[in-house]
């Protein structure tokens, strides 16, 4: 107990100035410090202070980016939705594609072909036309390496979309223009993932972006889109403000005049902000802190089920992380029941696996790799470890129940030999770290692991997959993880996904340790929104919500 508190001092230390290199890294990468546009009133430019029908959102870390062909954070999904809109959304409490709400009016099925129709009056925010043109353009930059999408991979099953990727033609063949509101896309094989997939398509303008870099222009640093909000101002490190979209294509939506999304990167200095009602509220308060935020009696709270898990992952730059014998015995050399019961109080859980609990392909038979420090130094040993070698660990400065984890485990990987360096960062500094540039060896923000599709995992632990940030590589699970993708009957699938889970749990590229307690806190003032385990929880449909009357 007094390692943790001498650690909670050190992390007060360190939020400072892990909050300067962000903003630093961040200005560098050509994310800037933005002001408000001229022509937005004073009310906007100051924040929306002075207005009733903003909502203002507080969360821990900083989104590294609002390209939608770079995003890759919880935080960046959030804010790229409300900016250019998901070509077809899905459900936020099913998480069925359903059409509809998004780009997408409606779409249909002719064995291996799609055809998706536009809403007619979808525009975007300058009230320019979204036209199918565009939707090609955005597939084609996804899809190109040179832009190294992390979304790219989800899309290779498309006909020609390897040949294009790998630069032997100038096209997709797959994708054809049928008119400037109805595309058809047909696809080489069954690929039961492929529309959940579309949900990370947020089309962009072909006119403003054509032959223009879709990495660093500066139209991402004020971007058009077809979203519900338009972009005011970013201030790295503090406030990301939207403002209605006028010309947003679901009519009479949103129903908010704006949205500000505020870093408060520390766990109870956020939960003070919603207590005292300095934000409207917030999907990351530490539950342990509900008691505090209760004595304000206009907030309610709102528990989602578990997502995919937390833990550790592990790059294999690294030479010993490398070996799955040493990754291995960190796993079995961490008691993850005594994890939770000191530090989740009873709100989380020993987690099993990369599939959260809830979904169907969740196998509930799995086991996870056994508390055995004993076994663990037996692999160390055989691995050639040497004893007391230092292996750094990260985590988000401000999360406390990954900063206690990190304590935690390096007082248990001490036990075994292998020294933990802890290395706290500001979130968006971490992402950057572990997708961009491989900057990192055991990272405490899982970058694996699903909650809604187990597709998902085809991108995150494919050989070369664009989502694939630990380098890890294994023949047998990619042809499962192909079998899976093809394979439409549900029941079939499962037995495929048993396979899955059961290898990523031997193998352990990520360890799969903790399932993290969420609550879900918003002003009773506001209504109209959706509990759900997508991204933002209750405000991913952020469109919907609305005052109260």
């Amino acid at each position: 107990m007094t390692e943790k508190r001498a650690f909670s001092l050190d992390r007060r230390h360190l939020l400072g100035g892990a909050a300067a290199v962000a903003a630093g890294a961040a200005l560098r990468s050509g994310h800037q410090v933005q002001a408000a546009p001229a022509n937005v009133s004073a009310k906007i430019a100051a924040g929306f202070q002075a207005e009733e029908n903003v909502i203002l959102i507080g969360t821990l870390g900083e989104a590294q980016t609002i390209n939608p062909f770079l995003v890759n954070d919880t935080e960046a999904y959030f804010r790229v939705k409300m900016l250019y809109e998901q070509f077809l959304r899905i459900d936020p409490a099913t998480f069925a594609p359903t059409g509809g709400p998004g780009l997408v009016a409606e779409y249909s099925l002719e064995e291996l072909t799609y055809t998706f129709t536009l809403h007619d009056n979808a525009t975007f925010s300058d009230g320019s036309d979204v036209t199918t043109d565009d939707v090609v353009f955005t597939f084609l930059g996804l899809l190109d390496p040179a832009n190294a999408s992390p979304n790219g991979t989800h899309f290779t099953t498309i006909v020609g979309a390897p040949e294009f990727a790998a630069g032997t033609a100038d096209s997709v063949s797959g994708i054809e223009v049928v008119d400037a509101k109805t595309l058809k896309i047909t696809l080489a094989s069954p690929d039961a993932s492929f529309l959940y997939n579309l949900r990370t398509v947020h089309v962009v303008p072909k006119a403003a972006l054509e032959g223009k870099s879709l990495t660093d222009d500066p139209f991402f640093d004020n971007p058009i889109g077809a979203g519900p909000f338009k972009f005011v101002s970013w201030s790295i490190g503090g406030d990301w403000v939207a403002e209605r979209n006028e010309h947003y294509y679901q009519e009479g939506k949103p129903y908010l005049d704006g949205v500000i999304h505020r870093v408060i990167a520390d766990a109870n200095t956020l939960a003070l902000a919603l207590q005292t009602g300095e934000i409207d509220g917030s999907v990351y308060p530490s539950p342990t802190l509900k008691e505090m935020i209760s004595e304000n009696p206009e907030m309610e709270f709102i528990v989602p089920p578990f997502t995919s898990a937390d833990g550790w992952t592990f790059n294999f730059d690294n030479e010993w992380l490398a070996k799955k014998e040493v990754r291995q015995a960190i796993v079995h050399a961490i008691n993850v029941e005594q994890y939770a019961a000191d530090s989740l109080m009873g709100m989380g859980g020993v987690a099993a696996g990369p599939i959260a609990p809830g979904n169907w392909a969740f196998d509930p038979e799995l086991q996870p790799l056994a508390y055995d420090p004993e076994k663990s130094r037996e692999l160390l040993a055989a691995a050639g470890f040497p004893d007391g070698t230092e292996i750094r660990g990260t985590v988000n400065i401000g999360n406390v129940l990954r900063e206690d984890w990190l304590v935690f485990c390096q007082q248990a990987l001490r036990e075994v030999g292998i020294t933990l360096k802890p290395e706290p960062q500001e979130y968006a500094t971490l992402v950057a770290a572990v997708t961009s540039t491989g900057d990192f060896e055991m990272c405490g923000v899982n970058f694996g692991g699903v909650t809604a599709d187990p597709g998902e995992l085809a991108n995150q632990f494919g050989t070369g997959a664009g989502g694939n940030f630990t380098g890890y590589s294994n023949p047998e699970l990619d042809e499962l993880l192909d079998a899976a993708r093809q394979e439409l009957d549900v029941e079939a699938a499962k037995g495929i996904y048993k396979q899955i889970q059961a290898i990523l749990t031997e193998d352990a590229p990520i360890h799969f340790a903790w399932y993290r307690p969420f609550l879900n806190v918003i002003n009773k003032k506001f209504t109209g929104y959706t509990p759900s385990n997508l991204e933002q929880f209750l405000f991913h449909s952020l469109e919907d919500i609305r005052l109260a009357e």
